[in-house]
């Protein structure tokens, strides 16, 4: 590496710590079209259940409930920082969504840096800008862990070049590599998939220099042993593992989905287009490759090939994340391999470089990014302001749904449907109605129609540490009379079958009148007979 260093007039430290203008440009575009995106987002199930949990009154609190009863099932990481996010700012979406974008950020800066070290600055800048235009910026501005885990990602894989490029005064970015890693392992559970790019790399340095590289194994065992803090957690978040809702989901599909949800934002779609799109892909790999090979003797870029070997095995983190599914975890979502993006964002700017070498053209490639980065943040702003204003419509209480209320001082109003529930008790205006609201659950009739009972057990959860009205259903069907229920039908376009309400009212024998429209479902009165 120091001959590769010298060769090309550019040392390690040569380079300035400072971002420049057009990457901190980039950085407030992001952040201006995230937060602008989060204002107008609401909240869905996944963010309440982190927002439940992370409210806890301390620490302490946090972390019994994740150990006992988890409904958020993630490693602490995350749930500390959003919950002293909430002591500073309150609980609420902004709250627990800033880690998220902070870590969207750090995922970018890390990237520039990375990515100016091989192919200089425009590069770079590039590189840093195009996690803007991709549609995983969804994930800067949600209160989930993945924003985070690709920020922690970055970091590692940053950490680690730096620490390979230097012989000595390492020790700082050998201490960030090893706290990245374990960092990375207990903000999510499949943050393990890290370590096979990583371990590529750092075998195809210990092949190059036909030694090991103690201090750097040191620090990566000492990242790699933080997986001990997810240990306390892990017998909980199994639990839900036995009849998850998406453990036959994942096939070899998957593989090629991911990229099409991290690129187009489209997770379906047919056999020969995801083909295409790995094509692509691969093409972008081996453009990379040859441009490499072809600048072999002038060496205008400064790649080491354990650096190629870290972004080509990063990039096919979905294949990882496959083999991973199919023969240890047997179940994986295709959120859980997006650092794929942080592989591919790389490889795309190295491949670019001719482009970005030319001042002129490599300025106007910049120059109209910015543009399609501000054109599709506008897109989907106003995309998610109409989401909005439609949801916030549907809360409004129909004139029948406060009559029947109102008739009845002490009744509630019972909802099956978790994510309606959700929403309801957070977002419905009037007071009243949402102290009314209850979450019926079982477990046994979830099974039977749904074939998981992921929701009965987050509503079992929940019900030890919330102050919601959570009651199982088989209490209310024991006792003959009249109940107000709110009927939801499953959407079409999910893959999650999540209500089982009609078929329970039919099994029981409950006779059903239909009073009207309420809170985005149908409100209906139901007798159970004696």
């Amino acid at each position: 590496m120091a001959e590769l260093r010298q060769r090309n007039g550019v040392s390690g430290r040569s380079q300035s710590a400072k971002l420049p203008a057009a990457a901190i440009a980039f950085l407030i575009l992001t952040a201006t079209i995230s937060l602008i995106w989060s204002h107008y987002k609401l909240l869905w199930i996944d963010e309440f259940l982190e927002l439940h949990t992370d409210s806890a009154s301390s620490l302490q609190e946090l972390v019994h409930i994740q150990r006992v009863w988890p409904v958020s099932i993630d490693p602490l990481a995350y749930h500390v920082l959003a919950h002293l996010a909430i002591r500073l700012l309150g609980a609420g979406a902004f709250a627990i969504r800033l880690p998220s974008l902070l870590g969207y950020l750090l995922m970018q800066i890390c990237l520039f840096f990375f990515v100016r070290r091989i192919a200089g600055e425009r590069a770079a800048v590039f590189a840093l800008a195009f996690p803007a235009l991709a549609p995983t910026l969804y994930y800067s501005a949600e209160g989930r862990p993945y924003g985070l885990f690709l920020g922690l990602c970055a970091l590692a894989m940053a950490s680690w070049q730096a620490a390979t490029r230097r012989e000595t005064k390492r020790t700082t970015a050998l201490i960030a590599l090893a706290v990245a890693i374990a960092l990375v392992l207990n903000t999510c559970y499949f943050g393990v998939l890290l370590l096979f790019p990583l371990c590529a790399a750092e075998c195809c340095r210990i092949f190059q220099r036909r030694r090991l590289d103690v201090p750097m194994l040191a620090s990566i065992g000492a990242g790699m042993a933080g997986i001990a803090f997810t240990l306390p957690f892990l017998g909980a978040a199994a639990e839900y593992r036995l009849h998850y809702w998406d453990a036959d989901a994942f096939n070899h599909r998957m593989m090629y989905q991911a990229y099409l949800t991290f690129l187009l934002g489209r997770a379906q779609g047919s056999l020969r287009f995801g083909r295409v799109v790995v094509i692509g892909l691969a093409l972008v790999i081996v453009l990379v490759l040859w441009g490499c090979i072809r600048h072999l003797r002038s060496r205008p870029l400064l790649f080491a090939k354990a650096e190629g070997v870290f972004l080509v095995a990063l990039a096919a983190l979905p294949m990882f994340g496959y083999l991973l599914a199919r023969f240890v975890t047997h179940s994986i979502e295709l959120r859980h391999v997006i650092p794929a993006l942080i592989g591919v964002a790389a490889l795309l700017a190295i491949a670019l470089w001719p482009l970005f070498r030319r001042e002129r053209a490599g300025k106007l490639a910049l120059i109209v990014l910015f543009g399609a980065i501000t054109l599709a943040g506008v897109f989907r702003i106003s995309a998610e302001r109409i989401s909005m204003r439609k949801t916030m419509s549907e809360l409004t209480p129909a004139p029948e749904m406060k009559a029947a209320l109102l008739a009845n001082p002490g009744r509630l109003l019972y909802m099956q449907d978790t994510k309606h529930f959700e929403s309801a008790s957070y977002y419905e205006p009037n007071s009243e109605v949402r102290s009314r609201l209850a979450l019926v659950y079982s477990e046994d009739r979830e099974m039977l129609w749904c074939h998981h009972n992921t929701l009965a057990l987050a509503a079992e959860h929940k019900r030890n540490f919330t102050r919601f009205n959570i009651v199982p259903f088989e209490s209310i069907a024991a006792q003959p009379g009249d109940y107000i229920f709110v009927d939801y039908v499953d959407d079409k376009d999910s893959d999650l079958r999540s209500n089982w309400i009609d078929q329970a009212f039919l099994a029981d024998h409950a006779v059903v009148r239909h009073i009207g429209p309420a809170l985005g479902g149908d409100m209906v009165s139901v007798r159970f007979q004696p």
